[in-house]
């Protein structure tokens, strides 16, 4: 071969291959905004629904009973209770959501829930709940494709819920 071919295969050679690191490179970005357009538009209907034990006398509802969270985003929940009683009264509230599944993504940043709470009688106080679902639930080939979630919250009586954990 002579010089000149070297230097003609040398061009085409470099130029093939400029040619495809600019097209994987193009490709990248693409996918890159493909996934940020994902997770943009992926929100989660959360369902909530509130209950009190026949034996506390306590009203509960939350302000909102259906919201939409977009993962990575925290998100506030209001939660309302007034004891129905002329006494003062105790209660503890535990919470499920289902499906299960998303449970590896679901913080609770702050939550009343399974503390003391005490209302004198005729009180109403607000509560809060502050929850985070990580990003990372619109990768898991699981959880990618849950569009509701059902949140429960229980309250108890403070000292019938003591006795049934003993």
């Amino acid at each position: 071969m002579t010089e000149k071919n070297n230097k003609a295969v040398t061009i085409v050679l470099i130029s093939i291959f400029v040619l495809l690191a600019v097209f994987f490179f193009i490709t990248i970005k693409i996918f890159q905004k493909k996934q940020n357009i994902t997770l943009e538009s992926h929100f989660i209907n959360v369902r909530l629904i509130t209950s009190v034990h026949p034996s506390l006398p306590w009203q509960f509802s939350t302000k909102e009973p259906n919201i939409k969270i977009k993962p990575g985003e925290v998100k506030t929940i209001e939660y309302i209770v007034e004891n129905l009683s002329n006494k003062t009264t105790f209660g503890v509230a535990t919470f499920q959501y289902h499906p299960k599944e998303l449970g590896n993504y679901f913080t609770k940043l702050n939550c009343f829930c399974f503390d003391k709470q005490t209302l004198k009688a005729g009180e109403n106080s607000k509560y809060s709940l502050v929850i985070l679902i990580d990003p990372k639930v619109t990768k898991d080939s699981k959880t990618k494709d849950i569009k509701e979630v059902i949140m429960q919250f229980i309250f108890f009586d403070y000292n019938e819920f003591q006795k049934g954990q003993t």
